[in-house]
């Protein structure tokens, strides 16, 4: 098994695997580690990456991990198999070590300006084998996990396989989501998860320490930039999931993840509208 406790001494002596960072501007800190159980992996860290009491676990081959620039620590556990792809989208707030699981061939992709409280679990397979009684068919195949850009995510919640959530949406504490198709700008919560409220939007201020003054400032937000619309012309999360899953190896991928995901700049890129 090959290993990465060191961005600065340890990638230069990787033999069949590949980390692009620039050790002068993303770091690995408190013991964080990354670890290689296979080959042709790539792990892709931008410049202003700081990844905290984290372990990255490569455990097949030719998957990709992509961690995008963010002002704030990522607070990870994440394991990887064979020709899966873990991407996480610019400046998401992890608020404790968030748990990342991408099986069977399937996809964990997360949009920007993300917000993760604790005890968060993402799985794209359950994993054992499931099967109709009469027709001997497995009923659980493993789907991806697709999240749009600023969805918040409460404590405890678990996101399973085929889940996909809209830009813009919350999902309350302790919820379970399992091939479940969130729309934007909704809160959904429960066991099963229910859509309890439409047409909301959130906003990233954190009320903790506010004075009255603060209090009343915020109670109108007159701005729509955290409303999102489903576009005609734009390519959605399961659309990029089925353009990554056809790459031919991890390098192909990487390629596509920067067109389809990295240079992505369409405010409306992962809306999902509502299903009537």
């Amino acid at each position: 098994m090959e290993r990465v406790m060191s961005f600065e001494s340890d990638v230069a002596t990787l033999v069949g695997n590949k980390v692009f960072v620039d050790p002068a501007k993303s770091q690995l800190l408190n013991g964080s580690v990354v670890e290689f159980a296979g080959v042709n992996n790539i792990l892709y860290v931008e410049d202003g990456v700081y990844i905290k009491n984290s372990t990255i676990s490569f455990r097949g081959d030719n998957a990709i991990i992509y961690l995008s620039k963010n002002k704030h620590i990522y607070l990870l556990r994440v394991t990887t198999y064979h020709n899966s792809t873990v991407y996480l989208g610019n400046d998401c707030y992890i608020n404790g070590a968030m748990t990342l699981i991408a099986s069977e061939r399937q996809n964990i992709l997360i949009g920007k300006e993300g917000l993760f409280s604790f005890g968060i679990f993402m799985r794209t397979a359950d994993p054992h084998l499931i099967y109709d009684c009469e027709t001997k068919q497995r009923i659980n195949a493993s789907r991806s996990v697709l999240i749009g850009d600023h969805v918040w995510i409460g404590q405890n919640a678990l996101i399973l396989k085929g889940t996909q959530i809209g830009s813009g949406s919350i999902i309350g504490g302790d919820t379970v989501l399992s091939g479940k198709i969130i729309a934007s700008n909704v809160v959904a919560c429960g066991n099963p998860a229910k859509v309890v409220r439409k047409n909301v939007f959130f906003s990233s201020e954190c009320v903790h320490g506010w004075p009255c003054e603060m209090t009343e400032k915020y109670e109108i937000m007159d701005d729509d930039k955290y409303i999102y619309h489903e576009e005609a012309q734009s390519m959605n999360l399961e659309q990029i999931d089925v353009e990554l899953k056809s790459a031919v190896s991890a390098d192909q991928r990487l390629e596509r993840m920067q067109g389809l995901l990295v240079n992505n700049g369409n405010k409306n890129r992962f809306a999902i509208k509502e299903v009537k």
